[in-house]
């Protein structure tokens, strides 16, 4: 990890908290289920992780796997259908939701946001690393639970459980703010793939080097204690070639991993809140890595295509 030497640097209040409840609510046997709607799941289209592929070519010729590319920047384009809830409601952003320090089965408190990204699983949802990681070397946890779209206290797609959790070295290992982006698998027994449920975002891989200094974002996060997502429209600048910062007030505690969006109708992921002070240690200005080689390659360690 570099020593970091941007300006203001100092104390910091990450956009977070520590998920209190979810080791008890993980060891507790929960007796009664939440009422949650459910699908009859058609059949998935038949896919592999990136993993597997890498090693199943290896296998084949006897090659190591070859080390991770340059970021490739995504092509643009829309990639969200409308989306209604299972009563019909339609929502606004189905694929942006918030994670819950416990179980599908009884959830708990929401602690930070995250967000639906394409993947040839169909079921990968980005967030920050510091909500799952400590950056010390321990290993990230899974098990919380994500509420894809979120809204007025409910969940209208349920809750799905956080199974694998794929975190760049430099965070894992050092907590390298320019490396604080994660990517989970999350799944639910009685429903299809969950982008098939949500929709999903696109990825904008290494924007910070197209000279896109002020370029248009709508950044999505769910404060701790609010029942609702809280947006807000800004430019984002570069704080540095590996960080993005957002003038704009109204994220705080719990908006870390909420998507910055840009691209056509809002369709793509330029960041998510985290990276430099995890975030922001104030809710006026925020924070987010650049999605940079390390998080590209954490993305198709975890199931994402390019």
């Amino acid at each position: 990890m570099r020593t970091d030497t941007r300006p203001g640097h100092g104390p910091s209040f990450p956009r977070w908290r520590v998920p209190g409840l979810l080791g008890a609510a993980l060891a507790a046997s929960v007796g009664v289920a939440l009422a949650v709607p459910s699908w009859t799941p058609t059949a998935p289209p038949q896919v592999t992780t990136a993993a597997a592929a890498t090693a199943a070519a290896a296998a084949g010729t006897g090659a190591a796997p070859a080390g991770p590319a340059a970021v490739v920047p995504v092509a643009t384009g829309p990639s969200l259908p409308v989306v209604t809830a299972p009563d019909g409601t339609p929502v606004a952003r189905p694929a942006t939701g918030a994670l819950f320090d416990g179980p599908a089965e009884d959830p708990g408190d929401h602690f930070c946001s995250a967000s639906v990204v394409e993947s040839a699983t169909g079921d990968l949802v980005v967030t920050a690393a510091h909500c799952v990681a400590d950056g010390d070397g321990t290993p990230a946890r899974t098990g919380m639970s994500f509420a894809p779209g979120y809204d007025d206290g409910t969940a209208p797609f349920g809750y799905w459980t956080v199974t694998a959790a794929a975190v760049p070295p430099g965070w894992l290992e050092s907590g390298d703010p320019d490396s604080d982006v994660a990517f989970l698998t999350a799944s639910r027994p009685d429903a299809p793939p969950i982008q098939q449920v949500t929709g999903a975002y696109r990825l904008a891989f290494g924007a910070s080097g197209t000279g896109g200094d002020d370029t248009p974002v709508t950044a999505v996060g769910y404060n701790d204690g609010d029942e609702d997502a809280t947006t807000v429209s800004g430019t984002a600048g570069t704080l540095d070639e590996d960080q993005w910062q957002l003038d704009q007030p109204g994220l705080d505690q719990g908006s870390s991993g909420g998507p910055w969006l840009t691209g056509p109708d809002d369709s793509e992921i330029l960041a998510v809140t985290g990276g430099y002070q995890q975030g922001g240690d104030s809710p006026d200005v925020s924070y987010g890595a650049d999605l940079g080689p390390a998080v590209q390659s954490a993305y198709r360690s975890a199931g994402g295509t390019d």
